[in-house]
C-alpha cells in the first residue's frame, strides 16, 4: 500500500470527478484511475460506485473516509515530528486543564521564554480528567493542574514528583450596574441566581461540600445554568445571568476594572492550589530544563 493511493482517494473526493483529480495530481486519468483500483484491491472493498452517473461513494468509503483522512494527517505529523526531533531533539509535552491555559499558562511560558528560550515545548490544552490521564499514561513529560488545598493527586506514584507553585481563591462573583454595585446582591429572603459547575466536574465537587450545603441552608437559590465549562461561566456571569465561583486568576482584570464584584465575604469558597508534576524515571534534557526553572522562580499563581 502506498501513501499516494490514500491521497490520491482524497483528491478524487475533493475534485469531484476523475478528470479533475487526475489533473492535481499531475498524473493521466488511466494513471490515476489505475491507483484508486490498487487501493481498493488493498483495502479489500469498493470505495467508489462504479454505476453513478457522478462521483458516489460506497458506504463503505462514506463510512471510512474520515478515518483515512485523519490517519494521513496523524501520519505526516509522526513524520514532522521525527524530522524535528533528529535536528533539535525532543520536545517536552506540558499538559494543563482549559481554565489554566488561559488564567496561568501565559505567565509561565512567558518565564520559561526569558530564561530557556532554547528549550523546547509542546503545549497540550484539555480537561483536568484528560490531562490527568494522559500524563499518568506517559503521554506527557510535564503537568500543571489545580487541586483542592491539601488534596494533592498521584500520591501513590514513586516514580512521580510534585510542586506546589501557588495558591488561588474560587471567587463568587458578580456583574454590576451602573453604579458599581453587584446585580445578584444575596438578601436571605430573594432568590439568588446561580451559574453552577457540572456535578461530575472538578470545581463543581470542590464546591459541592461545605460551600454549597452552607449556602443552601441560607439562601433560596435558583440555578439558572450549569456547565463544566470555566471560561463560559465567566462570560455568563459579565453577562449578569447570575452569580458564578471563579478560580482568581481568570478574573483579575475584570475584578480590577469593576466589571465583576466579589462576594467572598458573603458566599465564601473553597482554596486551590496549583501544583506541578513530572515522571521522575522519563526525564530527558528538555524536561529537566523546564522542570528546575519551575522549582527556582516560578510566576506566582
Amino acid at each position: 500500500m502506498k501513501i499516494e493511493w490514500i491521497e490520491d482517494f482524497l483528491a478524487l473526493i475533493e475534485a469531484g470527478t476523475f478528470s479533475h483529480a487526475a489533473e492535481r495530481r499531475h498524473v493521466t486519468q488511466p494513471a490515476f484511475s489505475r491507483r484508486i483500483r490498487q487501493l481498493e484491491e488493498w483495502l479489500g472493498v469498493e470505495l467508489i460506485d462504479r454505476q453513478a452517473t457522478h462521483l458516489r461513494l460506497t458506504p463503505q468509503g462514506r463510512l471510512h473516509e474520515p478515518q483515512l483522512r485523519d490517519w494521513l494527517a496523524r501520519l505526516y505529523a509522526l513524520r514532522s515530528r521525527m524530522r524535528a526531533e533528529a535536528i533539535h531533539g525532543r520536545r517536552a509535552v506540558l499538559t494543563t486543564q482549559h481554565t489554566l491555559t488561559v488564567s496561568y499558562l501565559p505567565r509561565l511560558l512567558r518565564y520559561f521564554r526569558h530564561h530557556a528560550p532554547d528549550a523546547r515545548l509542546q503545549v497540550r490544552s484539555s480537561n483536568r480528567a484528560d490531562c490527568i490521564n494522559d500524563f499518568e499514561r506517559g503521554e506527557a513529560d510535564l503537568m500543571v493542574c489545580s487541586e483542592l488545598q491539601g488534596m494533592p493527586l498521584l500520591t501513590e506514584r514513586r516514580d512521580i514528583e510534585r510542586l506546589e507553585l501557588g495558591q488561588e481563591q474560587l471567587i463568587p462573583v458578580s456583574a454590576t450596574d451602573h453604579a458599581g454595585r453587584p446585580l445578584h446582591e444575596p438578601h436571605p429572603y430573594d432568590p439568588l441566581p446561580l451559574i453552577g459547575y457540572d456535578r461530575d466536574s472538578f470545581l463543581g465537587s470542590a464546591l459541592a461540600t461545605p460551600f454549597m450545603f452552607d449556602i443552601q441552608r441560607r439562601f433560596d437559590i435558583e440555578l439558572v445554568c450549569e456547565t463544566a465549562f470555566t471560561i463560559g461561566i465567566k462570560e455568563l456571569a459579565l453577562s449578569g445571568l447570575g452569580i458564578g465561583w471563579l478560580p482568581h486568576g481568570l478574573i483579575e482584570g475584570e475584578l480590577e476594572s469593576g466589571k465583576l464584584v466579589s462576594l467572598l465575604d458573603v458566599l465564601g469558597g473553597p482554596m486551590l492550589a496549583v501544583a506541578g508534576y513530572r515522571h521522575t524515571t522519563q526525564s530527558f534534557e528538555a524536561a529537566e530544563r523546564l522542570w528546575a526553572l519551575m522549582q527556582e522562580a516560578p510566576p506566582a499563581v
